[in-house]
């Protein structure tokens, strides 16, 4: 089923429940807010979905009165939050009456974060393990002014959905997938598994699938077969079910391969429930307008692009960086490789994902009248325009405050553009040495950068400086023209690390040091060092030096060079518990150290007997 909700709305209009009871899969989001106040209440306890299994966008459940989910949602395993509610894919708020969450069948809540907030008597939602159940782990889970003075989970050891209702937790070997704490699931499955029927032979089938599910069968699969469309990124459906009963109607677009619901942006639907390639021209009003004017506010819009060859005007503009997971930011901009002309006005204004504009890659002209504009105007992590094919620029061009771009790359840029579009207007401000650039390093040479002794903590950092770099022309101590020194260091997994991280997903630590005044630089560069410390033991790390005017801004850096620390003693083990299992007989259970500091070979196990200290 698509979208299920339950407002004031629908159950004014007699809705329907029993339509959606048998539902498993929700290829939308959930919505159920009652309004407690304003209807029969005996028509919202009946409203029930004891299949569902998983939601493909978000969950909101807020102003009903309802005591617990438990019984509404019995089988929901799965949250996949690709539609999201304010960065949001589970809210649960404003439910006066609510006691326990009771979605004790929830394992995994794949994107976004979540709040739980304004239920005045809801219990133990603290209690419950989030970390376990949340697969994105930087994500935010907000509990607040819900009910404090609950008490501890009356019968599970620490968490607990109600006071009789445990959270289910899988042993580290499941990785968060499992039937129980000692059955794992298929390594396809997502969000648990179970039994397809009581038999002794039955097999263990997925309750949500990582990659796609045969609509038919529910077997998970990496990729659909060739036989078959791919429907809304996560079934793989034959065109008879495509047309006839999936979703009610179905359109078949052969070029994409895929089963959608109407045609999307760029597309014309044909006859037999076809989709058709629409080339966007204005002859056709850029495919009938949905290919005219484009506005991406969210990282979601850039979707709107992905079958639009031309359009008529694009605006990108104040984007923050909210979803850190590399594939996210892969699958938008993949929907830019389309896109191959711009006609009128393309401005991109304070977005904090973009590097570079390669990721216009097929990009080839900006403006075709003297009218035309292109505006990239502060963009703080955009440090290249095109590196590579560069598109033909018509009209004017206005480039300011991009805090990381350097002036010599727009020069390049329209030195380039100009031996093909001679009457290029550029704006002033853009020539301007300190309208761009102010928080770069826009020198040519660079520091040379050492790594010194390595141990498993520390490890020492040699910089040297050449002297023109923070001597200003007296060439004396006394004017330093760059007097800090900062040391940026990361923990790396790929040894491919850049300067200037745009989404944010891996931070620079940094030591700062100043310069040392009473030094006067002998030869041609002066070597200061820096130690670093608190670090973890074998792991990779990424190191680079910059010189600066002052403590918040990028000066001139060396190149990223990478060292690895030695191995040292694991922390300590995590959650030790033991069970007695006869009267010589104990079962300890642990979890490994969240710093090992290297590959663990063995765990040494020490006991004794205890002296019974109790009085008689």
């Amino acid at each position: 089923c698509g979208d299920i909700r339950v407002t004031l709305f629908e159950l004014k209009r007699d809705f329907d429940v029993h339509t959606l009871s048998s539902c498993e899969i929700s290829l939308g989001s959930v919505i159920y807010a009652p309004m407690h106040f304003s209807v029969d209440t005996s028509t919202i306890t009946a409203i029930r979905f004891p299949n569902l299994r998983e939601v493909h966008g978000y969950i909101l459940l807020a102003y009903s009165s309802m005591h617990s989910f438990s019984s509404m949602f019995p089988r929901l395993s799965v949250i996949h939050g690709k539609d999201l509610y304010h960065g949001y894919s589970l809210i649960i708020m404003d439910n006066f009456l609510l006691e326990s969450l009771g979605l004790t069948s929830l394992i995994s809540i794949r994107r976004g974060n979540v709040i739980i907030a304004r239920n005045s008597q809801l219990c133990y939602a603290r209690s419950l393990h989030w970390d376990d159940v949340m697969e994105t782990k930087n994500t935010q889970v907000i509990a607040r002014q819900n009910r404090d003075n609950c008490a501890f989970c009356p019968t599970c050891p620490s968490a607990c959905w109600s006071p009789t209702q445990c959270q289910q937790r899988c042993s580290p070997n499941c990785q968060g997938n499992c039937l129980s704490e000692t059955v794992c699931c298929p390594e396809q499955c997502v969000g648990g598994c179970h039994y397809s029927n009581i038999t002794a032979t039955s097999s263990l089938i997925c309750n949500a699938c990582k990659n796609m599910r045969i609509h038919k069968t529910g077997l998970c699969v990496e990729k659909c077969p060739d036989n078959m469309l791919k429907a809304d990124g996560a079934l793989c459906v034959t065109h008879e079910e495509c047309t006839s009963f999936f979703l009610g109607t179905g359109f078949i677009s052969d070029e994409i391969n895929e089963c959608v619901l109407s045609c999307p942006p760029g597309f014309t639907r044909m006859s037999r429930s076809r989709c058709v390639r629409c080339i966007s021209s204005p002859a056709n009003n850029y495919c009938h307008g949905a290919c005219k004017d484009r506005h991406i506010r969210s990282i979601g819009d850039f979707r709107s692009l992905k079958y639009c060859s031309r359009v008529h005007t694009l605006n990108i503009y104040n984007i923050e960086t909210v979803d850190t997971r590399r594939n996210t930011f892969l699958e938008a901009f993949s929907a830019l490789s389309s896109l191959e002309q711009i006609d009128h006005e393309f401005t991109i204004h304070n977005v904090k994902i973009f590097s570079a504009l390669s990721v216009f890659s097929r990009l080839r002209r900006i403006g075709i009248t003297s009218n035309s504009s292109m505006t990239i105007e502060e963009n703080e992590f955009l440090t290249e325009l095109w590196p590579s094919t560069q598109p033909i620029i018509q009209g004017s061009l206005n480039i300011v405050r991009n805090a990381r771009l350097c002036l010599k790359n727009i020069v390049n840029f329209i030195n380039y553009t100009m031996t093909r579009e001679t009457d290029l207007q550029v704006t002033r401000d853009t020539r301007n040495e300190y309208a761009n650039g102010y928080l770069a390093s826009c020198e040519s040479n660079f520091l040379n950068i050492t790594i010194g002794k390595v141990y498993s903590f520390t490890a020492n950092i040699n910089v040297a400086i050449p002297k023109e770099s923070f001597l200003r022309s007296s060439g004396t101590a006394e004017h330093l023209r760059r007097p800090f020194l900062s040391v940026y260091y990361k923990i790396t997994r790929t040894k491919n690390e850049t300067h200037v991280d745009a989404t944010h997903s891996n931070k620079w630590s940094r030591v700062v040091k100043k310069v040392n005044y009473n030094v006067t630089p002998q030869g041609g560069s002066l070597t200061m060092s820096a130690k670093l410390t608190s670090l973890l033991g074998d792991e990779w790390y990424a190191v680079y030096a910059s010189i600066t005017s002052s403590i918040n801004t990028i000066g001139l850096f060396s190149p990223i060079a990478y060292f690895r620390t030695l191995q040292r003693q694991p922390e300590p083990i995590l959650n030790l518990c033991g069970e007695s299992l006869s009267r010589s007989t104990i079962e300890l259970v642990w979890q490994p150290p969240s710093k090992p500091n290297g590959p663990i070979s063995h765990y040494l196990i020490y006991y004794a007997p205890m002296e019974d200290r109790l009085p008689v």
